[in-house]
């Protein structure tokens, strides 16, 4: 089998290094000093656990060169891990090298991403995903693990539940905690529902996911949560009771205590940030179905204007 993981930032590292114990092919495709440092001294894990794994593990490939024709179909899965700005590159990517039976499914933050992949490779070659998984780069090709979490598969067609079951059994060997759930929808909603309590609060005070944890930003956090939930309700999501949905956040907060999270890293670094399909896209949604979303709204606002 050749896993294909397309955007080698935090998360994307984390897997193929973690991936690379398997049997399987690994191909990694970035861009920038990361994916050269990988080429030059492969990928370094440290935090939850610590190991390194050698560049010669990997076929690499880098957008500033673009990907061998040798590689087309060749991938039975891809993993997109790139921001979610790269998304629609990344699909293109992703039907150039999925073989016709494959399955791909993107870990990427924010709300639209499965739409986006079933437009380009079909519904039957899409499976949602959701990773809890805290990882930030550390220094060129190396990764820090910051908080062992999960990864959360769900299939768009029940055709897909064999290779489904199949790859699961992989990630579970290689230390990816690997679940494999019912509801997509719900799926991609409670990720979406952490990222929008945490992401901005985190990014705007400067702290780390731990940090968050102390009452009134807790509080804060929560009630930004349930202004989500109140829209993903509207939408007909099961995303759970306000009681539920902050046990989650609890105890994501505390398995990703020291993780710097990844808006607070683009903040930090003068980038783009994912506010779009985040925070502001709760917002939109809001405004569509006439649900009032004031705190997700004015973070949004604080986060734009901070950031290009």
């Amino acid at each position: 089998m050749r896993i294909s993981v397309l955007g080698v930032g935090s998360i994307g590292t984390l897997f193929a290094a973690l991936l690379s114990r398997t049997e399987h092919e690994i191909h990694l495709h970035g861009r920038g000093e990361h994916m050269a440092m990988i080429a030059k001294d492969g990928i370094t894990v440290t935090g939850e656990e610590l190991f390194s794994v050698e560049n010669q593990r990997f076929e690499l490939t880098f957008d500033e060169v673009g990907i061998p024709g040798h590689f087309d179909g060749s991938a039975d899965v891809v993993i997109i891990a790139g921001k979610s700005s790269s998304l629609d590159n990344l699909c293109n990517l992703a039907a150039k090298l999925l073989k016709t039976d494959g399955i791909a499914f993107a870990i990427t933050n924010g709300l639209g991403n499965v739409e986006k992949l079933c437009h380009e490779l079909g519904m039957h070659r899409v499976v949602y995903a959701s990773t809890t998984h805290g990882a930030n780069i550390a220094t060129p090709s190396t990764v820090r693990w910051a908080g062992r979490g999960q990864l959360h598969l769900a299939n768009t067609v029940a055709s897909q539940n064999k290779k489904l079951n199949g790859f699961k059994d992989s990630l579970i060997s290689s230390g990816i905690n690997c679940e494999i759930v019912e509801d997509g929808r719900s799926l991609v909603w409670n990720k979406v529902l952490i990222n929008i309590a945490i992401n901005p609060l985190a990014a705007m005070a400067g702290v780390e996911n731990g940090e968050l944890l102390k009452e009134e930003m807790f509080a804060n956090a929560v009630f930004t949560m349930i202004e989500g939930a109140n829209v993903a309700r509207a939408e007909q999501i099961d995303v759970g009771t306000d009681q539920q949905l902050e046990d989650n956040l609890r105890q994501v907060l505390l398995s990703t205590s020291s993780n710097s999270c990844s808006m607070l890293e683009d903040v930090k670094a003068g980038a783009t940030t994912e506010i779009s399909v985040l925070n502001r896209e709760i917002v939109n949604r809001g405004e569509k179905l006439g649900i009032s979303t004031p705190l997700n709204n004015m973070l949004a606002s604080i986060i734009e204007l901070i950031t290009p």
